[in-house]
């Protein structure tokens, strides 16, 4: 079974920001890199919450001037040793589109909609890799 450390964005390669990062700074950043989401830490590495593109979108141009005004502070986390099906779970319940993925507190990584399709588009060219091909006879009945 996938772990979600087996499908995460890895901590090394996330783009972070500072609480008082300004909301353009953040509108840009996930621009250049084409991201919806960024983790927010503090000066020691400690995660204080997430900004997501809709977090941005809704502060508008003449909105909250900085990014902890409009995270989101009360996160959601998963654990890096948790399946996956764990943490779709997860996300699906709690109508997330990204997880902080964590272990014992520390920011280890994230996980998204997106990496959570990646694993089923992976799963259906497998099922379609050892499915016979149907003949062109083999075609459901026409009414």
């Amino acid at each position: 079974m996938l772990d979600i450390s087996d499908i995460m964005t890895p901590r090394q390669n996330l783009v972070v920001v500072h609480p008082d990062a300004t909301v353009d700074d953040v509108r840009r950043i996930m621009a250049e890199h084409r991201i919806r989401h960024v983790p927010v830490l503090d000066a020691s590495g400690d995660l204080l919450g997430l900004v997501a593109q809709t977090d941005v979108l809704l502060a508008g141009s003449d909105g909250p001037r900085h990014v902890h005004e409009v995270m989101v502070h009360d996160l959601d986390t998963v654990d890096e040793r948790s399946n996956v099906r764990h943490a779709a779970l997860l996300m699906l319940r709690r109508k997330r589109s990204c997880l902080p993925v964590t272990r014992e507190g520390e920011l280890r990584g994230l996980v998204t909609d997106a990496d959570f399709l990646g694993v089923a588009i992976t799963l259906m060219e497998q099922l379609e890799a050892v499915e016979p091909e149907a003949d062109e006879g083999d075609t459901p009945n026409e009414r």
